[in-house]
């Protein structure tokens, strides 16, 4: 038994009082355990077994990054159904409504700030029997529920009837569907990609058996969450060796969003990034910036420290091998006083970010090494 289930239980039971979870509510961020977390995943899938979830039925999520997308998602997995991640910049009725129908989801769970477009979308699809908010939401009625109060409903199941429910998680297979990830439709209709709990957890041992995560290790999550990299490499991977995950908080709009990271980044301190190039380019522009508002000298000395690190470097593999080796004292000084005091601004514990997505510059990789971050291309 290798599903997704099974990855987590195992590391509930390993790391218990680590930290899963981060997120910044009001002034700073708080963490949940992987304790408390699995807690609030047994009562909110319990609450959707409450409300007629059967094994394979689908639910839509469309929310931003938070603690409960990923008590969402397990939460659906715990029952056999699956899940179905839409990108919160789908902004057409018609795109959304026509992932609903083709998947066939009979929920889904939703943000306040994305509850307009779904409900705009499930007008007139009968088959969306319920839409869950995340946090409260003013609008209410037969339809419209929100998160917790499917919590209680999983609490008055499990005192109840909690045979069953150990029944519908242990009928869940390895080889059952997890997600239904849709393509952007650009060229045609969405197509959904189907993966199963196995998709995710063999990758997850495939990436790990040559590449270490201590449990120490904490990312912010800046990719979607929708995808199947952020999902591999930002929950699952993280998930598996009692590491943490942190939601970058969320705006009143994309681009309030957009200005958060910087600040979270700094609280966080993250140990590693999933980015993608454009948000790469965006952070070595303001790096750059940020070094010429202080005047001529230090440009002049930041770039000379770019030129001598990317001769000291080359191009990675052969990073201060023969004559190299001589440029190494002063690259170090230049780390010391210059590159050091950027990656501080990055948190201090930043060793790498991953970038995918989109076609990865060699130049900005040369340049993220140069500052002691280097960047690395993730499929």
């Amino acid at each position: 038994m290798r599903s997704i289930i099974n990855l987590f239980e195992e590391s509930v039971g390993k790391y218990a009082n680590n930290i899963l979870l981060w997120q910044k509510d009001d002034k700073q961020y708080t963490g949940t355990s992987y304790s408390q977390a699995h807690k609030r995943v047994l009562d909110f899938a319990a609450g959707l077994m409450y409300l007629g979830l059967k094994k394979g039925d689908r639910i839509a999520l469309m929310a931003e990054g938070c603690n409960d997308w990923v008590i969402g998602e397990l939460g659906i997995l715990y029952n056999g159904a699956i899940n179905v991640p839409l990108s919160v910049k789908l902004t057409e009725m018609d795109e959304i409504r026509f992932r609903l129908r083709h998947s066939g989801s009979s929920m889904v769970i939703t943000s306040v700030s994305q509850l307009g477009k779904v409900l705009d979308a499930i007008t007139g699809l009968d088959e969306v029997r319920y839409v869950i908010t995340i946090q409260k939401s003013e609008k209410t009625n037969e339809r419209i529920l929100d998160f917790e109060s499917v919590i209680e409903k999983g609490k008055v199941l499990l005192g109840k009837n909690e045979a069953a429910f150990r029944e519908r998680i242990s009928s869940v297979t390895e080889n059952d569907d997890a997600n239904i990830c849709y393509t952007s439709g650009t060229t045609a209709d969405p197509k959904g990609i189907i993966l199963t709990h196995r998709n995710y957890t063999a990758n997850v041992e495939q990436a790990a058996s040559l590449f270490k995560v201590p449990e120490w290790y904490v990312t912010l999550l800046i990719l979607p969450w929708d995808h199947s990299f952020a999902h591999t490499c930002g929950i699952y991977t993280v998930m598996k060796f009692g590491a943490s995950l942190a939601a970058v908080k969320p705006g009143i709009n994309a681009l309030e969003t957009l200005k958060n990271i910087p600040g979270n980044i700094r609280e966080i301190k993250p140990v590693f990034i999933l980015s993608v190039p454009a948000l790469a380019k965006r952070f070595r522009t303001n790096i750059e910036n940020g070094v010429r508002e202080k005047g001529k000298v230090l440009t002049s000395l930041f770039n000379n420290a770019l030129n001598i690190a990317y001769s000291y470097n080359g191009i990675g593999y052969n990073k201060g091998r023969g004559w190299r080796i001589l440029l190494w004292p002063l690259y170090k000084l230049y780390d010391l006083i210059l590159f050091r005091k950027i990656r501080a601004g990055f948190g201090g514990r930043l060793k790498f970010f991953i970038g995918g997505g989109a076609l990865l510059d060699i130049e900005l990789q040369k340049f993220f090494l140069a500052v002691g971050i280097p960047m690395f291309q993730g499929y």
